[in-house]
């Protein structure tokens, strides 16, 4: 039995000398892999100081992701895009004709910039490349209403006519959902052999679809079987989501099915951020039911129970982060007993 791998993301701050005391605790709460936003941001204005950070990470003994947060508005993550505000052409087209604050995964000037990004993280010391919930864009993310859908750029109904012969229809449709997700394989699948040239490893970790889970195993698995793919999760955040435990078990035992059956690592990540006050007990309860049903890669968003996001920090970040912590440290004696 291998160890298992357990972590945090970690966001917020670029300060060297803070990021040092902070791995050090993670280390303590028995993390041996982080997680390290890498947005636009970052990668204009902060290369060499995240070089630093993720140097000083792999001292700590941590393996370490990097993650495109918010990158293009097309993966996870609460930061802003600059590639959308600079390349006006690249930009999702919203079924109403409106341009939507996203690049398009369709377009090949978006391509080459995300790919541009894989080689950057990969040359900071990246060990994963991280690919975070890809998308379409999705106004509901920020809680703004949903007036339309995404993308109808050229690019976009170009690509679709060649695939089912036929125009892209206005309307939503279960073609074009097929179309965004096979869209999404190909774009994710160009990525994940750009870092799988300098030998990085790749994470996928993709949204739950919290009303199609009556297919979801299957459109799951065309992306769960990408060759270049070595992680394949999901981040079942059901306390936020307003759903039930029994819904996050649901999408682990599909990760574990999907991630095994094709022969990847699954990974869970577990809600510590946006937890309201009484529900901090559940937080260790994910991460046991995780590893029960056979999850040896188990995450948390985020590092101390995100105390200083206001958009997604939780009520009692403390109490949050006391659970996680005994959470990863029992499994840890678990394994010293199992293994010793």
């Amino acid at each position: 039995m291998t160890q298992s791998k357990l972590g945090v993301s970690y966001f917020g701050v670029r300060n060297p000398d803070h990021v040092d005391v902070d791995l050090r605790r993670m280390v303590e709460a028995g993390c041996s892999v982080v997680l390290h936003t890498f947005s636009e941001e970052d990668l204009r204005f902060y290369p060499g100081t995240m070089k630093e950070i993720v140097t000083l990470s792999k001292r700590y003994g941590l393996e370490v992701y990097l993650d495109p947060w918010g990158v293009g508005g097309v993966f996870g993550g609460e930061a802003f895009t600059q590639f959308a505000l600079e390349n006006d052409e690249a930009r999702q087209v919203l079924s109403n004709g409106r341009k939507a604050p996203a690049a398009c995964p369709n377009h090949p000037k978006f391509h080459e910039f995300m790919k541009s990004w894989v080689r950057t993280a990969v040359d900071l010391g990246a060990d994963t490349v991280f690919l975070d919930e890809p998308h379409f864009w999705s106004p509901s993310f920020l809680g703004l209403p949903h007036e339309a859908w995404a993308c109808r750029c050229e690019h976009c109904q170009d690509a679709f006519q060649r695939v089912f012969g036929k125009p892209m229809p206005e309307r939503f449709t279960s073609q074009v959902r097929e179309f965004q997700e096979l869209s999404l394989r190909s774009f994710l699948e160009e990525l994940a052999r750009e870092a799988k040239r300098s030998r990085a490893k790749v994470a996928l970790c993709l949204l739950p679809d919290w009303e199609g889970k009556d297919t979801v195993s299957e459109r799951w698995a065309h992306f769960a079987k990408l060759p270049p793919l070595d992680i394949f999760g999901t981040d079942p955040y059901w306390m936020c989501a307003g759903k039930n435990f029994s819904d996050f078990e649901f999408f682990v035992r599909v990760t574990v099915e999907l991630a095994e059956g094709y022969g990847k690592e699954p990974q869970i990540w577990v809600q510590a951020c946006k937890v309201k006050a009484g529900q901090e007990e559940w937080v260790r309860k994910s991460v046991e039911r995780a590893w029960e049903l056979g999850v040896r890669n188990i995450m948390a968003w985020s590092f101390l129970g995100t105390p200083y996001m206001t958009w997604v920090r939780s009520d009692r970040p403390c109490q949050v982060w006391e659970e996680l912590v005994a959470a990863f440290r029992a499994i840890r004696e678990k394994e010293v007993h199992i293994l010793g």
